[in-house]
């Protein structure tokens, strides 16, 4: 595994497996702000739905979003002081002055599809442990078994009057296909695509 680097530092928790590449580089808009989506595979082209990678960096280099589609892990997921402490950590090595506003809000056992080379859909189990910060985002890191990072996402925003996310989801293949008139609008409490 071929751990990130971001702004500098070596991020350990979060990693490329060793065969990846980077596919597809995109620029698009996220709350307002001009980002770069990477989309990381075993093989190109990018393919919706393949087992992939992907990270949104922010105009300043800085890590919004990871979110690993490619593997699956096995086992017990982490005792809930164990994900706490693993996501407080990780928002720690890639922004401390950023992860010191973090206040802690609560941990939700959820699951995440990821699909094999041939297409195959896997439900991951893990653990969200949800953060808010005193610029009204939510924020958040997902722990499967093992200890292992699936998602880090900060800066994503609620449209309350609606009921749904309102930051843009590119790090969603579903909702990427949507966006682009490729595939069915997903329903709240998914952004409006």
């Amino acid at each position: 595994m071929t751990p990130l680097i971001v702004l500098g530092r070596t991020q350990t928790r979060l990693t490329l497996p060793d065969d990846y590449r980077q596919v597809a580089t995109l620029t698009e808009r996220r709350n307002q702000e001009v980002v770069t989506i990477e989309r990381y595979q075993a093989n190109g082209p990018a393919r919706p739905f393949a087992p992939h990678i992907s990270l949104v960096y922010g105009q300043d280099q800085r890590l919004i979003s990871f979110n690993d589609a490619a593997r699956t892990t096995t086992g017990p997921l982490p005792a809930t002081d164990t994900a706490l402490a693993i996501a407080l950590a990780t928002f720690q090595a890639l922004d401390p002055q950023y992860a010191a506003a973090l206040q802690f809000m609560r941990i939700d056992r959820q699951s995440r599809d990821v699909h094999d080379a041939t297409g195959q859909r896997t439900a991951v189990s893990l653990l969200w442990v949800k953060f808010a910060h005193p610029n009204g985002s939510y924020n958040w890191v997902s722990v499967s078994a093992q200890g292992r990072i699936v998602e880090v996402e900060r800066e994503s925003y609620w449209d309350y009057r609606h009921n749904r996310r309102l930051t843009e989801e590119w790090n969603y293949d579903a909702w990427v296909l949507a966006r682009r008139g490729q595939g069915p609008k997903p329903a709240a409490p998914e952004a409006l695509a």
